[in-house]
């Protein structure tokens, strides 16, 4: 098993094949690709979990759009009621396929759009071997947030009724978010050790405490109404060719997630989802019952950390389960 957050091995991925049955488009980020879907195709109401993290409010309070939430259970999993709107947002938590059955019948119901979220499954698929993005009407990916890359997002048109209406990729510039993904990657290069990103970490929480007196970053309201600074594609996404071993990144993550659950089982601590055989997972995770503080001081010891996940809205912290606010992650991506 490689450490985490190595620099991940070079090989040569087309977007065009590896999502073929697909119209692809893109962005610097996936929320720029949600704000292209919801602005092109008219889109006035939409249904969203409540676990979510804030900043995906961003296109739709842009918009002005009407919006509801529905509630997951701890096993992630939609609580969908009678609620009509034009379109469904699902999410693939953590790089696991969601069950597509509620979101079908809710389509079937009210002819609504559905929006797969898969910003964490890049690469991944489901039990009958889909590529998660692809499943249903749209898909929206944030391939920046697995690769290391300056940024990087995608639009996924999959409905053939859809591949029709004109929608447009971000224009292709070079941004101050490529000059520092340059500086870092021959950082990375000079510089690399099992425990660099716990160093990255500790420093980033020291930084901030001194700033603003807490290790955890405060909440970004302002996310929830403005998308980032930077509308620029990266040049290094021209070409719609990402630069990955898909095998050596699948068996590194799959290898990293199983030794982490060994781990975490020593100390009472049971995994959201169970690993299958088809999902490359983005994160460990895992809901904190008030028994994570030794587990995390073990995992400091071994190169890796611990993050609370993930950043609620404003409207939902004050009613959420209990549990929204407990769900924990270990991550071992750039």
């Amino acid at each position: 098993m490689k450490h985490p957050f190595n620099l991940q091995k070079s090989g040569r991925v087309e977007l065009n094949n590896l999502y073929n049955n697909s119209n692809i488009y893109l962005y610097p980020y996936a929320r720029y690709a949600f704000l292209e879907l919801l602005k092109v195709l008219d889109i006035k109401s939409i249904y969203l979990p409540s676990f979510i993290c804030r900043d995906m409010l961003a296109p739709i309070n842009i918009l002005n759009l009407e919006y509801y939430f529905y509630e997951v259970d701890e096993k992630l999993q939609p609580i969908i009621e009678d609620i009509k709107c034009d379109a469904i947002l699902m999410v693939n938590y953590f790089g696991f396929a969601q069950k597509l059955e509620p979101f079908f019948e809710y389509k079937k119901r009210f002819e609504s759009l559905i929006i797969e979220d898969n910003a964490h499954g890049f690469l991944s698929k489901d039990s009958k071997g889909e590529q998660l993005g692809t499943r249903t009407d749209v898909g929206i990916l944030s391939i920046r947030k697995t690769l290391f890359l300056p940024n990087g997002g995608a639009l996924l048109i999959n409905n053939e009724t859809l591949k029709i209406v004109s929608f447009s990729s971000a224009e292709i510039g070079f941004s101050f978010e490529d000059v520092k993904y340059e500086k870092k990657l021959k950082l990375k290069k000079k510089i690399f050790h099992k425990y660099l990103g716990v160093f990255i970490l500790l420093l980033r929480r020291l930084i901030r405490y001194l700033k603003s007196g807490s290790i955890l970053p405060l909440p970004d309201v302002k996310s929830e109404v403005e998308l980032p600074s930077n509308s620029l594609l990266t040049p290094l996404l021209k070409e719609k060719i990402v630069n990955i071993d898909i095998n050596d990144e699948t068996n590194n993550r799959i290898k990293m997630y199983k030794q982490i659950s060994v781990w975490a089982k020593k100390f009472g601590i049971t995994p959201i989802y169970e690993l299958d055989n088809f999902t490359i997972p983005y994160e460990f995770m895992f809901i904190d019952r008030g028994n994570a503080k030794e587990f995390e001081n073990f995992l400091l010891k071994k190169g890796f950390f611990i993050l609370p996940w993930p950043d609620l809205p404003d409207e939902i912290l004050n009613k959420a389960p209990e549990f929204y606010k407990n769900i924990k992650v270990v991550p071992f991506l750039w």
